[in-house]
């Protein structure tokens, strides 16, 4: 599956031509060596290796292998620098995260984050940490603050797609809005339609060089685990068409991956 997504990444990127847009960085964990995720340097885009604490491991599954937390490290969790500083308009966001094992309580919280921890965020938020009307909906994006906006009750076990767009949004200068799609279907990744769900506020960050891994309130025996991370920079809205049918076939490799 790995390799599928490098081909369909390389083919979206061939698709913007001279737009300016590309691969930021990506990392699928398997060159990394199991065990302690802190001084792993797989993947291309990063100017250095991970950092992170003693509770986050690299761990080899049926489909390769995959990022481990099971601490409550907050921001100390993991992190590492991008090879330039991001400033792009739009970004998109794509990884895998699956609830391995344990129990999902309110606030259960693995989240990635850019430029700091208590910027804009997407992860899993244990059952709206016990929002009213929220129906125990678990994962989320915030672009500020302590709440957010949610979709999917998730199943312990059960891997979940994650595809978002981070933007700057109605001309802003900062990150003002996150969109999220779980398990989105190939139109929704073309056409960045029908999000699951959208979060508005400013971020006050207009750029940022790091990103990282905020855990809290995991339980002993939870365990999360989070996979082929990319991020993308997308092209102006009059490029992005072009990039339409390298996204159709990322969403078709994901497909044939779960046969």
């Amino acid at each position: 599956m790995a390799f599928a997504r490098t081909l369909v990444l390389t083919a979206l990127l061939g698709a913007m031509g001279s737009a300016q847009a590309g691969l930021v960085a990506s990392d699928n964990l398997n060159t990394a060596t199991v065990g302690s995720l802190s001084g792993q340097s797989g993947g291309q885009g990063w100017a250095s290796a991970w950092s992170g604490s003693s509770s986050v491991s690299v761990v080899s599954g049926s489909s390769g292998q995959a990022l481990r937390f099971s601490g409550a490290d907050n921001a100390s969790a993991a992190s590492r620098t991008l090879g330039s500083t991001l400033s792009a308009k739009r970004v998109l966001v794509d990884f895998t995260l699956q609830f391995s094992s344990g129990t999902i309580d309110n606030n259960d919280f693995v989240a990635l984050w850019f430029g700091n921890s208590t910027g804009p965020n997407i992860g899993v938020k244990g059952n709206c940490d016990g929002l009213a009307g929220c129906n125990g909906a678990d994962l989320f994006v915030r672009t500020s603050g302590s709440s957010g906006s949610f979709s999917t009750a998730m199943s312990v076990g059960t891997t979940y797609h994650l595809f978002a767009l981070l933007e700057k949004a109605g001309g802003a200068s900062s990150y003002n809005r996150y969109s999220l799609w779980v398990n989105p279907t190939a139109d929704e990744m073309s056409s960045l339609s029908g999000a699951d769900a959208v979060f508005n506020g400013s971020s006050g960050l207009s750029s940022f060089s790091a990103l990282g891994f905020r855990t809290a309130n995991l339980d002993a025996g939870d365990a999360v685990l989070v996979d082929d991370l990319n991020i993308t920079e997308l092209p102006e809205p009059a490029s992005f068409a072009l990039a339409g049918a390298a996204l159709l076939g990322l969403a078709a490799a994901r497909r044939r991956k779960a046969r």
